[in-house]
């Protein structure tokens, strides 16, 4: 009896059973999930979107061809390929491209069978692009492990080898989220690892290795690759007009692509904490329902791919590559290649999976994964050894400071080191509160960049980098410090380092008329006043930025104009009196930007309606009136 006649038994034998048994465990969990609510695509209409789709996809790639009613992408020059190797097929349910579709091309697929989202191609469809495809060498299709994709593409295996068709069939099953006890006979589902065996078998077909090389190749990489994903909520789908969704708190391990439930429901770790329970998932060799890969790091060497399911950042993707690669590492693992990027979705889940490649001893599979491949959805790697790589900072970019015989302008350290965390924390207490009225009437981020910028100032504090009996030192450290913080960080750094440059020509003069003894020159309120009236002229100058712009300035000047009035309208030690009315005028400042139309910054990309209606102030201003205020209250205990 042939692998396609077993395969096909199989499944027709479990189906109905894996059925009940999904729908059950379904139901059970979605009485834990968060209420629906509608969700938005683009979409014309939900019949035509996988067709719609493709057209897209061959438009943009004129190396792809489409047979519409059939759902099958082919490559252009097959007919000219299939004389001179095996031909390779895949395919599935629509809704997790670039699989299988976009990595049709040299080095990898002849063509690919979509079916509706998340449903199978059917018989007819993949016997179809059998027949368009197939080779005297031999045709090979690769199945993921789901009972319908195995039904129908065994089926039509049977079906072509009755019309004299060479074909044989592999099906891979990578899941490690599935335990043995709860797949019972239906195994483990195919995830992204699947990909490695289309990039594998693809190039030695490219080789021209024989039909029982590239499948015996196949089954070969399919048996060592282990696959865990994670997601912090479900996909939604076009054309339905409500979706479930996960509690807030909550994030799933082991949710298939379809979104299927996973095996455990947590509350979101760190991504290094993450990262290192779903690697422990496939690696660990002691978990008896879940220990699929015989992996020993002091014998094994390993490919690790890293796949966005759809709806994560590439900016997180890094974050989850770092952490996977150092913990790999710390385990004692050599990896040889790395692979990040969009490689099987299901569709816009918010979520990542890694997949481990034990690479088998007695096939070297590396230069296969290196041959360069022509396809959409492959991305071309570098072809170097990872664990080989000095990741280690280069010393020579590393800048150090020069240390100038500079004078110290005298302050009291205890109190300079105090005010400094009192501004810090108050900035960071009120970060929800930024956050909030940046999501609003700008980009989101001001809250954030500003917290960690004050994190990083409290850090160089614990850590002894910052001057605190140096007034004008440590302020330019500080202004060194928020120097990479985005448009507002600069802002803050230059104000910061003004005040610093103007601290030390006051002080300077100040030591010049007292017959230069610097012990005996202490810093006042005029002294001060006057550096943040040199500061404010210096940020001018970089910025057009003035009261009623709708930004900072809407604080920083009116409280830099009190206080000097105040300050500098008599003789006597008014520093504190100053301080309360500049304080006032300040919050009077924030407040003013509520409503008022914004003249520079991300806000003017907002609709003024929206501003108006908003009634909020302006982010950064409200974050100037925080420091100052924060400021303000500690000194006045």
């Amino acid at each position: 009896m042939s692998d396609c006649v077993i395969a096909f038994a199989f499944h027709l034998a479990v189906f109905h059973k894996s059925r009940i048994f999904r729908d059950k465990f379904s139901k059970m969990e979605s009485n834990k999930e968060s209420p629906s609510r509608r969700p938005k695509h683009f979409v014309n209409d939900p019949n035509k979107i996988v067709i719609e789709s493709l057209r897209g996809l061959c438009l943009s790639y004129p190396s792809l061809r489409f047979i519409e009613k059939e759902k099958i992408v082919y490559r252009a020059d097959i007919d000219d390929i299939r004389k001179k190797q095996v031909t390779l097929i895949s395919g599935g349910g629509a809704g997790h491209e670039p699989a299988h579709v976009a990595f049709v091309g040299p080095n990898l697929l002849s063509a690919a069978v979509s079916g509706n989202i998340f449903a199978s191609p059917s018989t007819s469809q993949i016997l179809a692009a059998i027949r368009r495809v197939q080779s005297p060498h031999g045709t090979l299709l690769i199945v993921k492990n789901y009972t319908g994709d195995c039904l129908n593409f065994g089926l039509a295996a049977e079906k072509a080898k009755a019309e004299g068709i060479k074909v044989e069939i592999v099906i891979v099953g990578d899941d490690v989220g599935v335990g043995r006890q709860q797949s019972g006979l239906v195994g483990r589902r195919g995830l992204a690892g699947t990909i490695f065996v289309h990039k594998i078998a693809g190039a030695m077909a490219a080789k021209r290795a024989s039909l029982k090389e590239v499948k015996n190749a196949a089954l070969l990489v399919a048996e060592n690759i282990g696959t865990i994903g994670v997601t912090f909520d479900r996909c939604t789908i076009p054309g339905t007009t409500k979706s479930s969704f996960l509690p807030d708190d909550e994030i799933e391990l082991g949710m298939g692509i379809h979104g299927e439930p996973g095996f455990q429901k947590i509350s979101l770790p760190p991504s290094s904490e993450l990262v290192q329970k779903m690697l422990d998932t496939i690696i660990n060799t002691n978990d008896e329902d879940r220990s699929f890969l015989d992996i020993n790091p002091e014998k094994d060497k390993i490919a690790l791919l890293v796949n966005n399911l759809g709806g994560i950042s590439a900016l997180e993707l890094g974050v989850v590559l770092n952490d996977a690669f150092n913990y790999l590492v710390k385990k004692n693992f050599y990896v040889r290649r790395v692979y990040v990027g969009h490689y099987m979705t299901s569709l816009n889940m918010p979520g990542v999976s890694l997949s481990i490649l034990k690479l088998p001893k007695n096939l070297d599979v590396v230069p296969l994964l290196d041959i360069k491949a022509e396809t959409p959805g492959w991305v071309n790697h570098s072809k170097v050894d990872i664990s080989n790589l000095d990741v280690s900072l280069d010393e020579k970019v590393s800048f150090k400071e020069k240390e100038e015989d500079l004078f110290v302008v005298n302050v009291n350290s205890q109190l300079f080191e105090s005010t400094i965390k009192a501004a810090c924390n108050a900035l960071i207490q009120a970060e929800p509160e930024i956050t909030k009225y940046d999501t609003i009437v700008g980009d989101g981020d001001c809250g954030l960049t500003l917290k960690y910028g004050a994190t990083d100032i409290l850090k160089a504090l614990e850590e002894k980098q910052i001057m605190t009996n140096d007034l004008s030192g440590g302020l330019m450290k500080i202004s060194n410090i928020l120097e990479r913080g985005g448009t507002i960080g600069f802002l803050y750094c230059l104000f910061i380092g003004a005040i610093s440059n103007s601290l030390r020509y006051f002080v300077a003069a100040k030591i010049e008329d007292n017959d230069n003894k610097k012990d005996q020159i202490l810093v006042d309120g005029k002294c001060i006043g006057a550096s943040l009236k040199s500061a404010l002229s210096t940020l001018q100058n970089y910025t057009p930025a003035r009261k009623g712009d709708r930004t900072m300035m809407d604080v920083i000047i009116p409280f830099i104009t009190s206080f000097t009035d105040i300050l500098f309208s008599t003789n006597d030690d008014n520093t504190m009196i100053a301080f309360k009315d500049a304080i006032e005028a300040a919050r009077i400042g924030a407040e003013s930007t509520k409503g008022m139309k914004p003249k520079l910054g991300r806000s003017t990309y907002i609709a003024n309606n929206i501003i108006k209606e908003a009634q909020v102030p302006d982010p950064g201003a409200w974050a100037a009136y925080v420091i100052l205020n924060g400021i303000y209250d500690h000194l006045s205990e």
